[in-house]
């Protein structure tokens, strides 16, 4: 089931499942800033990456001295949420563990998704509480794919990537992201970013993602795709073999039991 928000300028629509953002649109122009999810490129809309960033190099994950197997990018971004709460300007969606997920990962969380509608910024709020009695590792991160181009009579190579701080981009010292299909295809990764606000734009319309604290900070599409990801991590897929415990990989989070995690981003349309 989709759940919707709307001011007197935009309107949003939240899946239940995935906890996806379904659209994000501006009533006035028509646009729809939001990519559609087409599987002839990539089905996926902005998956919510949990409790995994990517893969392990052999695909299997190793806690506790037990061997699981767990789909790229964890099992978020195929379960179904339950919206707990909707309101003119508001829609919390939440996940709890469940036998299909303690199948692939054996620790027993509650995740809960607030998405809030500021005249033409989404706030997006994630609260992550540990259910259980021991300390429950993770891994997580952003994958919003956007539109590009946003109109039909500009190309894609009308836009750019501009970041608010100049980053080691591709082995250079850069603010400015050109969309080189490549490079994009097989994912552009800034490591400890300084960047906190990404717009992908035109000079005239685009999109602005503001996220604050993630240590690496991705750029990805598909193959001749219409759409460009900008993708905060907090960890990050292996890049060649990694032969450790789960709760030891680069950029894993220990959250006690108990105690809840939260994260947070930001969209803004223009």
């Amino acid at each position: 089931m989709e759940f919707e928000i709307r001011n007197s300028g935009v309107s949003v629509r939240v899946s239940e499942k995935a906890s996806e953002i379904t659209s994000f649109r501006d009533e006035a122009t028509g646009i729809e800033y939001m990519w559609q999810g087409d599987p002839a490129f990539w089905s996926g809309r902005n998956p919510t990456l949990f409790p995994m960033v990517g893969s392990t190099y052999d695909k299997k994950i190793r806690i506790n001295g037990k061997v699981y197997e767990m789909g790229n990018h964890g099992f978020t971004r195929h379960s179904m949420f339950t919206c707990i709460a909707h309101t003119e300007d508001t829609i919390v969606n939440q996940l709890r563990d469940s036998e299909e997920t303690l199948a692939q990962y054996p620790f027993h969380f509650c995740m809960t998704i607030r998405y809030t509608l500021k005249d033409r910024t989404l706030c997006v709020d994630y609260t992550l509480e540990n259910t259980g009695t021991e300390t429950m590792p993770f891994h997580f991160g952003l994958h919003p794919a956007f539109n590009c181009p946003l109109e039909d009579t500009k190309p894609q190579s009308a836009y750019c990537l501009e970041l608010n701080e100049t980053d080691l981009v591709e082995g250079v010292m850069s603010s400015r992201i050109e969309l080189d299909r490549e490079k994009l295809e097989r994912t552009i990764i800034i490591d400890h970013p300084k960047t906190t606000v990404t717009r992908l734009t035109d000079g005239t319309h685009g999109v602005e993602v503001e996220a604050h604290g993630y240590d690496w900070l991705a750029f990805w599409s598909a193959k001749n795709a219409p759409f460009v990801c900008i993708e905060p991590w907090m960890s990050h897929t292996d890049f060649e073999p990694v032969e450790c415990d789960y709760a030891e990989r680069e950029g894993a989070i220990l959250l006690p039991a108990g105690d809840t995690w939260h994260k947070s981003y930001t969209i803004t349309i223009f």
